[in-house]
């Protein structure tokens, strides 16, 4: 059986190591982020950038991207399809239009429940 010295003096080395992994990747985040910080005041040195989470954001809060030395938007949507009230995700799309329609037609449909239900119960009485 280990002596309360030994397993305190374990413990302290643990906890310094875990410390120094920490202190060593919180380092290399910074520096990935001050690379990008500079990659793109390159190209525009008045923009204001935001890195959360290693996610570049401009200072209006949309997700920004470096490509081909050109900053541009990140959009990512996705084309919903309503099959009796369950939704499934069918592709990536880059059409508003589509997502529109989408998110329209779903709408529609939870609105119409609504008031479908409360129709009924008048219409009873």
């Amino acid at each position: 059986m280990k002596a309360s010295k030994e397993r305190k003096m374990d413990r302290k080395m643990k906890h310094k190591a875990l410390s120094v992994k920490k202190t060593e990747e919180s380092r290399q985040r910074r520096l990935d982020n001050k690379a990008k910080r500079a990659e793109i005041h390159a190209i525009n040195p008045d923009m204001k950038v935001r890195v959360i989470n290693q996610v570049t954001y401009d200072d209006l809060g949309t997700e920004i991207m470096v490509e081909n030395g050109k900053i541009k938007t990140v959009e990512l949507r996705k084309q919903v399809s309503i099959n009796d009230n369950e939704l499934e995700v069918i592709e990536v799309v880059e059409d508003d239009a589509a997502i529109g329609k989408a998110i329209d037609v779903q709408i529609e449909k939870e609105r119409l429940g609504v008031f479908s239900k409360l129709a009924d119960k008048f219409r009873k009485k």
